[in-house]
């Protein structure tokens, strides 16, 4: 690991400033467990680390008026699991509370699951299929990105170099009905290698009238699929099948396929029945 300077501001405007001033030798810190390990390999040799564990408001969880779920960005996976959170919302402390290990868990926070961008990575691929918004903050003041814009490739990002994210939305609950989120890795403390949401919408006579299925860790970002409402969770699999991945002879695209398959077919079968 090269030597770098540690700086703690007390304000995300502190921090700000912090980026800016010092350049691209400087990175933002909240949790570390993407961003240490890259310093360890010496794959990323920042000369300023800008943490945001003094900043009071970066960690928490709390509603918007219209009933959007605010989500600190600093917030911990633990703390995430630990969240009494209602209704579909309540997923996400599913998704928190089932990735990596407990060690990861007390210390990775959402924010840096989303910065990291690793297409494996089960948070940004819950915060794409359930269309949440990402707060930013920069020297141009506040902005928002809904999250499948947000993310550009392994590793890339929307966010500029002097910019923080500091708040991930979900939708209000009214927004979706049922929303499952489906996986599989090889050990517990593993990234996925495929995962697949659900997130689904009722009509009054209790009829899906609409389905967004995602699929992440097959491609360099999560892949949106609108499904035919009246699509059964065969149907769903097989597009999602078709439209990921190439219909190759290799042995591990047919696998790849036929987990995509599976995966979106229980996701959406899931979500038809109710579970939330």
């Amino acid at each position: 690991m090269r030597p770098f300077t540690w700086l703690a501001p007390d304000t995300t405007q502190e921090a700000v400033a912090l980026l800016r001033e010092h350049g691209p030798g400087a990175r933002v810190i909240a949790g570390g467990q993407s961003l240490l390990l890259a310093m360890k390999e010496r794959t990323v040799g920042p000369s300023h680390l800008v943490s945001l564990g003094a900043i009071t408001g970066l960690a928490g969880v709390t509603a918007d008026p219209d009933g959007a779920l605010v989500v600190g960005a600093a917030t911990t996976y633990a703390a995430l699991t630990r969240a009494a959170l209602p209704g579909w919302h309540g997923v996400l402390s599913d998704v928190a509370g089932d990735l990596a290990d407990r060690p990861v868990r007390n210390r990775g926070t959402i924010g840096g699951a989303l910065c990291a961008a690793d297409p494996r990575f089960d948070v940004p691929a819950f915060a794409v299929g359930v269309d949440a918004v990402l707060r930013i903050s920069g020297p141009a003041g506040d902005r928002t990105v809904p999250a499948a814009e947000f993310l550009r490739g392994n590793g890339l990002t929307t966010i500029g170099q002097d910019e923080i994210l500091t708040a991930v939305v979900l939708p209000p609950l009214p927004t979706w009905d049922a929303v499952v989120f489906e996986k599989f890795r090889h050990r517990v403390f593993d990234a996925a290698i495929v995962s697949a949401t659900c997130a689904l919408r009722h009509g009054p006579d209790g009829s899906p009238v609409a389905i967004r299925v995602t699929v992440a860790g097959v491609s360099a970002t999560p892949t949106v699929l609108v499904v035919d409402a009246a699509s059964a969770g065969r149907a769903a699999g097989d597009v999602a099948a078709e439209t990921v991945l190439p219909d190759a002879a290799d042995e591990p695209t047919r696998y790849r396929r036929e987990l995509v398959r599976t995966l979106v077919r229980r996701a959406v079968d899931r979500a038809r029945q109710g579970s939330a």
